[in-house]
């Protein structure tokens, strides 16, 4: 069994590998940079804030744009642009004239580009990959971001004490750049049904939410990807809550609970990279999320029983990040497999503002809920809430299914 499926996609693996490192180099070095310059860690949430709000917004709309033009183009030219951001990052702290303003421009730039960069990367997989090969493909994508979240952080750390901030600025430019050139030699087929040249973009946009809106069964997707980006944004924020409950040091609490959760990640996309799950896609993602609910059933247990060692909940911190990344490429797959390509960039485009927005709404309503309610009471309420939701959307999906092939 191949494990990169074909040249395509080990063009688009290798480019994606590259720039996601570098991404997380910079957002380290940034990070820091903020704290270092203001000693306001408040500021971190606006630079925060301007990374996320204009792709969160762009994604309503972006979609048409990569339905009617070439993706190739936006996926090289996102890459392009970004490099050239950070770039000039990189000039004013040479020049010693790096200042805030700066920085949210840079940020609020970057994630334009990302509304039509990310969006653009699953609607091209369904292109240049098998339809039975699709989970495969998309686990792939999912192992290289999980890889470059472990090792990002912790190279880019290294990288900031030895080498400055500009050494990592730079980087991550050039991580664009180079992501960029692997992405010239992509091979994309055209796509039909294009409506450039008899609809207008106001009419695309209406075309697009009126078949999404109609159709029963990807409405249930997007509740189900909303109700995981919305626990995975929970879980970011009760894990530091825990980790300073238990026994011992609380950052080496959170170190051990963040590795065991990435490392989930990463072994889930490696199983399903060969293991395939074809045709067994709706199972894997509504079992996921009831898995999920499981888990965090299990670890309130755990808490409320008093266990204080932080060894009993790593096993569950890996199942956790397994059942995430289950259910993240089962929904991804079920959207292209069943979504006609060419309206496959609106939505994805509505999936990533849907994903989004999810994620800061949970940490904004569960750090409001953390100050009256144990972490524990809010973990055990969140799973008793997904084992009927996932239940009953899996049975409401078994009902609506088949509406998709009708819609192709």
């Amino acid at each position: 069994m191949k494990l990169i499926l074909n040249r395509n996609m080990g063009i688009l693996l290798g480019g994606q590998l590259v720039s996601q490192i570098g991404d997380k180099f910079y957002l380290l070095a940034l990070s820091f940079w903020v704290l270092d310059t203001t000693n306001a860690p408040a500021m971190m949430g606006i630079v925060m804030a301007c990374s996320l709000i204009p792709a969160l917004i762009l994604g309503f709309v972006s979609g048409v744009f990569i339905d009617r033009y070439s993706r190739k183009a936006i996926i090289i030219g996102t890459d392009a642009l970004r490099g050239m951001i950070i770039s000039i990052v990189a000039a004013c702290h040479y020049f010693d004239s790096l200042n805030l303003p700066v920085i949210l421009g840079a940020q609020i730039l970057l994630s334009v580009n990302a509304a039509f960069y990310d969006p653009t990367i699953p609607t091209v997989i369904p292109q240049i990959v098998k339809k039975k090969d699709l989970a495969r493909a998309n686990s792939m994508t999912q192992f290289i971001r999980g890889a470059s979240s472990i090792a990002g952080p912790m190279l880019g750390g290294v990288a900031v004490a030895g080498f400055g901030y500009a050494f990592v600025f730079i980087f991550n430019a050039v991580s664009f750049f180079v992501s960029a050139f692997f992405e010239l030699f992509l091979r994309i087929p055209p796509l039909e049904n294009r409506s450039e040249d008899h609809n207008s973009v106001k009419q695309d946009i209406i075309e697009g939410y009126r078949y999404m809106i109609s159709t029963q069964a990807l409405m249930l997707i997007l509740l189900m990807v909303g109700v995981i980006h919305f626990f995975v944004g929970s879980i970011e924020v009760i894990i530091p809550v825990m980790a300073k409950s238990l026994g011992g040091k609380g950052v080496q609490n959170l170190g051990y609970l963040q590795a065991l959760f990435g490392s989930g990640i990463v072994l889930m996309a490696l199983i399903i990279s060969f293991k395939s799950i074809d045709g067994k896609e709706e199972k894997y993602l509504f079992g996921g999320v009831f898995s999920i609910g499981t888990v965090l059933i299990l670890i309130s247990l755990f808490s409320t029983a008093g266990v204080m060692s932080v060894l009993p909940y790593l096993p569950l911190f890996l199942l956790l990040g397994m059942f995430i990344i289950m259910a993240g490429t089962s929904f991804q797959t079920i959207l292209q497999k069943n979504i006609p390509n060419h309206m496959a960039g609106r939505a994805f485009s509505l999936v990533s503002s849907v994903g989004n927005g999810a994620i800061p709404m949970a940490m904004l309503i569960y750090g409001f809920l953390l100050t009256y309610i144990s972490y524990y009471h809010l973990l055990i309420i969140s799973g008793l809430l997904l084992l009927p939701l996932s239940y009953l959307c899996y049975r409401k999906y078994k009902g609506v299914g088949n509406v998709w092939q009708t819609e192709n």
